[in-house]
């Protein structure tokens, strides 16, 4: 964000952000009487309104198609749709409760613009409730099984690394793990969005498939705080440009090309990733690290990461693009309470 200031005496704060459909640059405004730290803290959170409300239209034209395709068995006008049709739907539906709730995630954008428009005056989805499966004492995992320490995460990236038709896979991991990005945030970016001169790499997409992977497209990230410019360690920044330089020489990309791409020049599958994960897992034999491994683990490892080098939790927050603290202090909790054990340890080994 910056500020220009006007011939009448006034402020204008202006940002800018990238639309993911179009990859062009737009900006928004807003023009205040003062230039203080609360006037700017208040612009900045109008503009990121603004922001998330134009990035939410654009989502507008890339989900409906989706839905229509998802939906089409129904045979219901958007105004007579009501909750009975929706709960049949979701409850019959065979799918894990996870792609439910963010399918109904977005339903519920259809219907935020069809409210928006004027074409009904309410949701029918607000009366709509997952059935959520019951969680047992034996279901319930410690937090430290949601993420890997660095050792048992390189562990599994030089094993996949072994194989160099999986040089590729491994990049995508240790960057996961160094970056704590969402693994549809990575294989949506482009040449463009890394800036070698600033150590930056910008988040402004996220690869959608909820309909599968062949009809998957480029859409907007998760939410307004997923939007954001990170910061590369030389290691990223390593892994970024040889990726770059060879898509570059294999297929001649410029700077709209993916940085992560697969045979054929489109950006990689997620699924495929896991399966090369697990694989790897297995050939480890002995050291096989039993946990739930996905791609969304190196997340969580990055954010235990952090922790353990000391990062204030703020900080992890906006490098992540947490909406909330929930998650990350779950993890920067365990992580310290574990580092306080361990000093405790020490100690009374002293004699």
């Amino acid at each position: 964000m910056w500020v220009e200031k006007l011939p009448n005496g006034k402020f204008k704060y202006i940002e800018r952000y990238v639309d993911p459909y179009t990859r062009k640059t737009k900006k928004v405004s807003k023009i205040l009487a003062k230039d203080t730290a609360q006037a700017q803290t208040q612009a900045r959170k109008i503009l990121n309104e603004k922001i998330d409300q134009n990035l939410k239209k654009r989502m507008y034209e890339g989900v409906i198609p989706k839905i229509k395709e998802e939906f089409e068995y129904v045979d219901a006008l958007i105004d007579l749709a009501d909750p009975p049709l929706f709960q049949n739907y979701f409850d019959s539906m065979d799918r894990s409760y996870g792609y439910k709730k963010h399918f109904k995630s977005v339903f519920n954008l259809s219907y935020e613009y069809a409210i928006s428009m004027g074409y009904i005056d309410d949701s029918p989805l607000a009366r709509v409730k997952l059935i959520k499966p019951v969680v047992t004492i034996d279901d319930k995992q410690d937090i430290s099984q949601k993420y890997l320490e660095y050792d048992e995460a390189m562990l599994l990236i030089n094993e996949i690394r072994k194989d160099t038709r999986c040089r590729q896979t491994a990049d995508i991991y240790e960057l996961l793990l160094l970056t704590g990005m969402r693994i549809g945030e990575l294989l949506a970016l482009r040449h463009r969005d890394y800036h070698s001169q600033s150590s930056t790499l910008d988040i402004h997409g996220n690869l959608h498939y909820l309909s599968g992977i062949k009809n998957s497209f480029v859409g907007p990230t998760k939410n307004t705080s997923s939007y954001r410019t990170i910061i590369l360690s030389d290691r990223a920044k390593e892994i970024i440009e040889t990726n770059i330089a060879l898509n570059e020489i294999k297929w001649g990309f410029g700077e709209e090309g993916f940085i992560f791409v697969g045979n054929r020049g489109t950006h990689r599958v997620p699924n495929n990733l896991v399966v090369t994960l697990k694989k790897a897992n297995e050939r480890l034999g002995a050291k096989k690290i039993n946990k739930n491994l996905n791609n969304h683990i190196f997340r969580h490892s990055y954010i235990s990461l952090l922790a353990e080098l000391g990062v204030a939790p703020k900080a992890i927050m906006e490098q992540v693009g947490h909406s909330d603290l929930k998650i990350t202090m779950q993890i920067y909790t365990h992580v310290t309470k574990k580092a306080q054990l361990d000093i405790a340890s020490k100690l009374n080994t002293l004699k």
